[in-house]
């Protein structure tokens, strides 16, 4: 279970406004973050949390390290950024409005999004993302990017042929070109968390059920309680 750490990120300071537009968390869930932890321990899920990364580049180096491994790969998550990881054995599961579960492989990505996987940095480089307050290039919008990126493949190619481009949309992207580069820099999901944990650490453990009929008591969860083994 991979955690934002509260130090400072490489996003933020390459943009200080990163994910400014975001709400903060409710008081009633940040007072509650100290018993999922202790639940998750209780469980013998381990915990990643390093200092100056997020979460998503914490998974995004164990699946990059993990990549030539004979392992199946879920990242169960939320975030559309993460799509970029998903490959030969790498699968994201998320949840739709309804919360009803969602898998992407290579071909849901591609039907979602209209790119690959490892072009959503690319796409995002041009639409920006309103949830973390990654600019892209003002005025192209998703269908317009899905067009250019489809087209020319990456925004180095984008820019490489820019002639090509038509109309106002040229004008605004060579403007606008240090800032493209910047987006899709933000959006690219870092592999390079120093991570001393193997693949030996994540195997499954037998949660410790002692500890967790004492957190399901104290929590009332009475029909927790009830699906636990019985005791010794």
């Amino acid at each position: 279970v991979a955690w934002d750490a509260p130090a400072p990120t490489f996003r933020e300071e390459k943009l200080p406004s990163y994910k400014e537009r975001r709400p903060g968390m409710p008081d009633d869930l940040r007072s509650q973050i100290t018993l999922v932890k202790r639940v998750f321990e209780a469980l013998r899920l381990p915990l990643l949390e390093v200092p100056g990364f997020e979460a998503d580049a914490v998974l995004g180096t164990l699946v990059d390290r993990m990549r030539s491994e004979a392992v199946e790969m879920v990242l169960v998550t939320a975030d559309k950024d993460m799509l970029q990881l998903v490959g030969p054995r790498v699968r994201v599961l998320s949840t739709n409005v309804r919360g009803e579960p969602i898998w992407f492989d290579d071909e849901a990505v591609t039907a979602k999004w209209g790119v690959s996987p490892n072009q959503i940095p690319d796409l995002l480089a041009l639409m920006g993302d309103t949830i973390d307050n990654i600019p892209g290039v003002p005025g192209v919008g998703e269908k317009t990017a899905v067009k250019l990126i489809s087209q020319f493949g990456s925004v180095e190619r984008l820019y490489e042929n820019l002639t090509l481009v038509q109309g106002k949309v040229r004008e605004t992207l060579a403007s606008h070109r240090e800032q493209a580069f910047l987006s899709r820099e933000l959006a690219t999901v870092s592999t390079r968390v120093p991570i001393a944990q193997d693949l030996d650490a994540f195997k499954r453990q037998e949660p410790d059920w002692e500890r967790l009929r004492g957190l399901w008591t104290e929590l009332e969860f009475e029909t927790l309680l009830r699906q636990l083994p019985a005791a010794e």
